[in-house]
């Protein structure tokens, strides 16, 4: 069984949620996405649908919140937060993949963690939210700016929230071009996490 934690960010309509699902399938360990949701909801007394909405853009730091705002947090910025927490919880009870939420930069102090990030070119992406049941949009007008302002609304959130910038491949492990394939990808993370517990292994001994 794996000993790795694995954190994966990706641009929209790269089918990164599915490429996750079997890279946690292959080494038999959990995936965490909408369940962070599920989880924050309940630890915060908060609707899940709340949690959710808190997911939005920011035009601040969150240092620059809690510096201003002391305890009275925005909402946001709790759930954050909260999230953190509960991602850290689930990095000490063993491997599991993270899907999102900045799980990379949460779990920065970690060496257990392999981060990935998952890209394709937009034309490609295009092609593929045709036939994603999970894209809302159906014309291709809709498609693009549905691609566009997700991307622009994960890279404000992750922005926000860290010290670094979402897709800057310095802050990732490994970069992966989703039009290579599902299966290359999948395979090339699996890769990965043998290279990273190789290395992790020779380290202790």
């Amino acid at each position: 069984m794996a000993k790795t934690i694995i954190t994966i960010g990706r641009e929209y309509c790269t089918g990164g949620n599915y490429i996750a699902e079997d890279v946690a399938n292959a080494l038999g360990i959990k995936l965490y996405d909408k369940e962070l949701i599920t989880m924050a909801a309940k630890h915060s007394g908060l609707s899940e649908e709340a949690v959710a909405a808190s997911e939005k853009r920011h035009t601040h730091s969150l240092l620059y919140s809690l510096y201003t705002m002391g305890n009275e947090l925005p909402l946001g910025d709790q759930v954050f937060i909260l999230q953190s927490r509960i991602i850290k919880q689930l990095a000490e009870e063993g491997p599991c993949v993270i899907l999102g939420r900045c799980g990379d930069y949460v779990l920065r102090e970690r060496k257990d963690v392999l981060r990935v990030f998952i890209y394709a070119p937009v034309e490609w992406r295009r092609e593929l939210a045709k036939t994603d049941p999970l894209v809302k949009a159906h014309d291709e007008k809709g498609i693009k700016e549905e691609i566009e302002k997700t991307d622009r609304n994960r890279a404000a959130y992750y922005n926000y929230y860290t010290q670094n910038r979402w897709g800057d491949a310095h802050n990732y492990d490994l970069a992966i071009n989703a039009a290579l394939g599902r299966e290359t990808c999948v395979k090339m993370i699996l890769d990965a996490v043998a290279a990273k517990e190789k290395t992790m292994e020779t380290a202790e001994t």
